[in-house]
This record gives structure tokens, sequence and C-alpha cells, in this order.
């Protein structure tokens, strides 16, 4: 009995340390799986797109995006029930695809975006014959092509966003001299493993993302975001033939100052005229260009000198279009016609001959005579002989499809070229449309084809999110909160949640901003016709029985043949959206309200002290193809003192106040340093979710 109780409870001991055992390993298992899974959790808040900071206010809703699926129709969003109403309305079958294109509406599909970001990617921009044989973009930048080509293998296929380049070469250009040697910024932006500029192709022609792409510290593509520190206007005046765009700034080619050996022609009355010197012509020209800051252009043949900075592409629900708002009628309501003039109006250098006289004062032959007598091309020079310019255009160039007309063509309703009307759809009476028939242009389809495409996939973007240590801790701190509150008192009443725009355009006398840019169309108000397009699904070469479309303007202009309301009779701005703004500086349309990084030292409750007055201004920044500091840019924003140092760093700079840039109006300032913090990180926030880090 004994020796049973003993084996009994020796059997009993040996089980429970076994066991025992057991649950220490299960223990030990438990707790390595509890801290996997605990580390694992924290590294998922840290790496992937988990909030861990939030804001509450109702102004930060995330802004809904252009649903797939659904129907543009002239700038309306409708459902696929919606759509296949208003076909029906129209009489036709909402089964057949085509009905749809027939009424105007274009079908937002996955494919559609994916071909536009195609054409925006890769589609050359500019006639051959106007940009290159005439401009001679291509001949300038061969200039520096061994330079930019040694600067990339430099690179060893590291990604940059500022590519700067060393001259093997001296270069003359304007009164100034680049000496070999110099090290100079392009802003190029170079992928990763990128043989070229994003936007630049082998051939040296350039495309819509040279300007709207831009890569971020970590080599990653922002799409649509502008290249701000683009060497625009360096790469503008290597051309040998740039004062070919002297229409787009404020020189007059019969001013006496200009004369010498230029060529005699007969102008459009049979009268002969002298035309300026082309040596003397080219070096002013080039000067007034080169003055100009990085990340700015002047692409409207107007006879103002009127510079803007690149705009951000994030557009949905964003127009009216440009910074005068002008784009605002046809599909995308107006996207789709700005596109179209990046295309056409904005580019094409000899169909702006047309209306010249009206547009700028300058005779119509004077204008073809200036272009053409120094042209890249020497084939295609004015003769040593007196002629009419447009007599000899048409000898050397008999073709138009093959010259200014190359993938362009007539709206309807607006005449034959070259005595085009013009309308609120295209501001020189074309419209870039590449023949349908050529599939080995990645731009061709029915009429209006590209221009869609590329509007369908730029109302697709957004802005990235603002990843940065500070807006993190503006959304934890309740600042981002607090300056929605200020927002709401000073700034909703035009920039409205969630798009925080109210697509309107407020005239000159309210907004106050420099006036150059405003007037930009008001001579153009009295050549406008009422607008109307080819149905979508118009092939190209156009047929003589296409159908056309009434283009509406209800609501946008108070006669179908004047500009959009807010434009007249003096000019005006529109009110932009101010999503992703952290990545926009500088700030106002003629980005004049522009801080260097460094120049301010600010407190954490908003109290600030200039410590560099150099950084303060486009002299400070651009002009030197620095980018400025976005949160020190939005304080000289809405900080009266600080922005009338701003200004008056501008306006000491004679080369900007040519440009007529100053940064000046917008006078809605914030009072108290805490205010104005909050408010700027609220500004800040303005991302693709604004409330979520």
């Amino acid at each position: 009995m004994s020796a049973s109780i003993q084996w009994l409870a020796k059997w009993l001991f040996d089980k429970l340390i076994s066991q025992l055992r057991r649950q220490r390993r299960q223990l030990v298992f438990l707790s390595i799986v509890m801290v996997c899974s605990l580390m694992g959790w924290l590294a998922s808040v840290w790496l992937m797109d988990v909030p861990i900071a939030r804001a509450t206010s109702s102004l930060l809703a995330t802004p809904p995006k252009q649903p797939l699926g659904s129907y543009d129709y002239f700038g309306k969003v409708l459902s696929p029930k919606e759509a296949a109403t208003l076909v029906q309305t129209k009489g036709l079958n909402p089964r057949d695809p085509k009905s749809y294109l027939k009424v105007g509406a274009v079908h937002i599909t996955q494919k559609l975006l994916n071909v536009g970001e195609k054409i925006f990617f890769e589609r050359k921009l500019g006639d051959t014959f106007g940009l290159q044989r005439v401009f001679g973009f291509q001949l300038g930048l061969a200039s520096i092509l061994p330079d930019l080509q040694t600067a990339i293998v430099a690179q060893q296929g590291k990604p940059t966003s500022n590519l700067p380049i060393t001259l093997s070469r001296e270069i003359k250009i304007g009164s100034q001299v680049f000496p070999r040697g110099t090290t100079f910024p392009t802003g190029f932006d170079v992928p990763k493993g990128g043989v070229n500029p994003i936007g630049l192709k082998s051939t040296g022609e350039i495309t819509c993302a040279i300007c709207h792409v831009a890569l971020s510290p970590k080599g990653q593509q922002l799409k649509g975001l502008p290249n701000g520190d683009l060497a625009i206007p360096f790469l503008i005046a290597l051309a040998p033939n740039s004062a070919a765009g002297f229409a787009r700034v404020s020189l007059n080619p019969l001013d006496p100052r200009f004369q010498g050996n230029g060529k005699t022609i007969l102008d459009s009355k049979g009268r002969s005229v002298k035309l300026p010197d082309p040596t003397i012509f080219e070096k002013v020209f080039d000067d007034l260009v080169l003055a100009v800051p990085f990340g700015h252009f002047e692409s409207s043949p107007d006879g103002i000198f009127n510079t803007t900075q690149i705009p951000p592409l994030f557009t949905f629900k964003a127009g009216p279009y440009t910074a005068g708002g002008e784009f605002a009628v046809g599909p995308f309501g107006g996207l789709a016609a700005l596109t179209n003039g990046v295309h056409s109006s904005e580019i094409n250098i000899l169909a702006a001959a047309q209306r010249s006289a009206e547009t700028t004062g300058i005779d119509r032959e004077v204008y073809l005579g200036t272009v053409l007598q120094n042209a890249a091309d020497p084939t295609i020079r004015l003769p040593n002989r007196v002629v009419k310019p447009s007599e000899w255009l048409r000898q050397v160039a008999p073709d138009l499809a093959q010259a200014e007309l190359e993938d362009q063509v007539p709206a309807p309703g607006l005449g034959s070229y070259p005595n085009l009307k013009l309308s609120l759809l295209t501001y020189n009476g074309l419209v870039f449309s590449p023949d349908t028939r050529d599939r080995s242009d990645i731009a061709s389809g029915t009429f209006f084809f590209a221009n869609n495409a590329m509007s369908a996939w730029q109302n697709s973007l957004v802005p990235p999110p603002n990843r940065s240590r500070a807006n993190f801790n503006a959304l934890n701190s309740g600042s981002v909160d607090r300056g929605a509150e200020v927002f709401k008192s000073s700034c909703l009443t035009c920039h409205r949640s969630p798009f925080f725009t109210d697509n309107k355009i407020h005239p000159i006398a309210e907004i106050k901003t420099n006036p150059a840019r405003a007037k930009s169309r008001l001579r153009q108000n009295a050549l406008l016709v009422a607008p109307k397009m080819y149905s979508l699904n118009t092939p190209v070469p156009i047929p003589a029985n296409a159908t056309v479309l009434d283009v509406p303007t209800a609501g946008i202009s108070n006669q179908p043949n004047q500009l959009p309301n807010g434009l007249l009779p003096n000019g005006g701005y529109k009110t932009p959206s101010l999503l992703g703004l952290y990545l926009t500086a500088p700030y106002l349309h003629d980005g004049g309200v522009a801080v260097r990084k460094g120049t301010l030292a600010v407190a954490d409750n908003g109290n600030y002290q200039i410590l560099d007055a150099s950084g303060l201004g486009l002299s400070g920044t651009l002009s030197q193809g620095i980018l400025p500091d976005a949160s020190a840019s939005l304080r000289a924003l809405i900080d009266r003192s600080l922005r009338e140092k701003v200004v008056t760093a501008n306006r000491s700079n004679p080369a900007l106040q040519v440009s007529n840039l100053d940064g000046s109006g917008h006078d809605f300032y914030v009072e108290g340093a805490q205010r104005q913090q909050d408010l700027i990180n609220f500004l800040l926030a303005l991302d693709d979710k604004p409330a979520e880090y």
C-alpha cells in the first residue's frame, strides 16, 4: 500500500512538472507572438497610411474625387443614369456609346485616364514648323545638350529634382555671358535611372510633364505638381529666334530703338515697312526673358508682359481655369479648352498673326515678317527682296497641315484660316485634334479627344499627403482645428470647402492684385462669337456634314460672345483652390508672395523675426532658382507688415517690375501671432485627406 502511494505520488509530480514545462513553452511562444504583433502594429502605424493624428473641423472633410464611370457634360458630373436620361431626351439610344459623344458627354473610364496620362507625358507640344524651324527651341537646347547628358551620367542613376549642369563652353545670351565652367541649375527633374529629364524627349521636344511633374525628395513623381524651379527663361532665351515670341512681352517691333539691318516688307495695306534689326531685337527680347524668375512663363500673345507661375493641376471642381479664369466653357467646365489652348493658342506662334492687329496693335504682315526674318531654319527666312510675309510663308510652307495647322482644325462657326474669329472655347479659333486615321499618334482620335483625355486624367489628380512632422504636430495639438476657426471668419466666403474655391472670377477692383495679367483677354472680347464645337464622335479631317453643338455659356457669361463674368470691363482673377498649398509656394498668380527658407525665425506661438531680409520676395528666391518656403510664404500672405516688406523687395527689382511681378493685393490679413500660426497650419494641412496624417 505504501509503495503504491509512493508510485502514484511520483507519477502525479512528474505529470505536473511536464505540464508546467509545456505551459512555459506555450507562454514563451505566446509572449513572442505578442511582442511581434505589437512591433508589427507599430510599424504599420509608422510606415502605412494609418491616421494617428486627426483634426475634427467640418472644413477638413476629404474632397470628393472624380467618379469613375461618370460622365462629364460641359463641366457637370452626371451619373450613368443621368447621362442615359440626357441622351434619351435628345432622341438617342442610351445603349449606344456613340450617343453620349453625339451630345458632348465624355465617359470617364480608366482606359480614358490611361490614354490621357500617356498623351500628357509623351506627346510633344507645339507644331514642328513654328516651334522648331521658326523659333528654334531644339537648336537652343542642343547648345547645352552635351552638358545635360554629362550631368545626368554624373547622377549615377540617382534621382534629382533640380539637375545642375556645368557649361563646357561659353554661352552668350542677350547682354549676359555665361563663362565656361559655370554651374547652372536647370530645374530639370530626372527620375531614378532616368536618361532624360521628365517631359523632355530625346528628340529635344517637350511635353506637358516638363512643367507639371516634380520629384519629391525621395524621388517619387508628384504628378500635377508645378515644377516651380524650372529654368524656363534660360531655356526660352537659348533659342536662336526666341524673339519670335515678342507679342508675349511689351515690345513693339517698329520702335525706332530697334532699327538697323532689318528687312523691308509690305504690310497688309501694301505699304513699305522696315522691320527691326534682328540682332538688336533678339538681344533686347532675351534680356527681358532672362530677367523673369524661374518657374514663371508668359504664353499669351497679348502685347502685355504679364508672366505667371506654373499652376498646379489638381483641377477637379477647381474651375474656371488659368489665373484669369478665361477658360470656363466646354467639356470639363473649361479645362479641356485650356488644355487645347496649351497645344494651340498659347504656343502656336504663326497662327497668332491672324488677330495681331486687334490684340496687340501690330499689323499682321509686320508680325509675320518679324517672326520669319530671323527664323532658326535659314531656308524659310525672308528673302533679300520686298515681299508680303504672308505670301512668302505660303511659298516656303504651302501645306498648312505641315506648318501652323499641324494637328489643328478650325472650330465651327468661326470662318476659315487665316481669318478666324475667336470664341470662349478657342482664343485663336483653332482646336488641337490630330488626324483620326493616324494610329501612330497617341493623341489621335475623334474631335477634341486628346483634350478631353488629358482633362479627365488631370481631374483624377489629388495632392499627395503632407507627411511632415510639422503637420503631424499641428494636427495632434489642435492647431489645425483652431486654424479652421480662423479660416471660417476670414477666408471662407471665397474659399469654400471642400475644394476651397467659389469657382468665380473676382474683378480686379475687388482683388487688387497686380492688374497686368487680368487684362490679358480684354482686347479679344470684341472678336468673340458664340462658341460651338463639333460632336465628339466627329472624325478628323472634319466631314462636310458634321454635327455642330452649341457650347453652353449660361451662368458663365452674360452673352455667349462675351468674356466670362468678372473679367469685364477691367479684368479679374479667379479664386484658386487651396488644395496642395504646402507644395505650391510661392503664392498669388504672379508668385510674388515668396520667402526663402531660413529668412524668418518663428517661435512656437507664431511670433517671428526677420533673420535675413535678402530672402524676401522673388529676388531672394526664384530669381536665383531657389524654391520659396511654404510656411514662411504663407505668413507673408496673411501678415500685413511682412507682406509690405515682400512687396517692397519685389518693387525694388526693376526686372520684376517690367514683367509685372510684385505680390501685391489680396489684402486679407489676420491679426495675432497665434491666430496666424494656426491658420498657416490649417492651410498646410490641405492635402488629399486634410483631417488626417
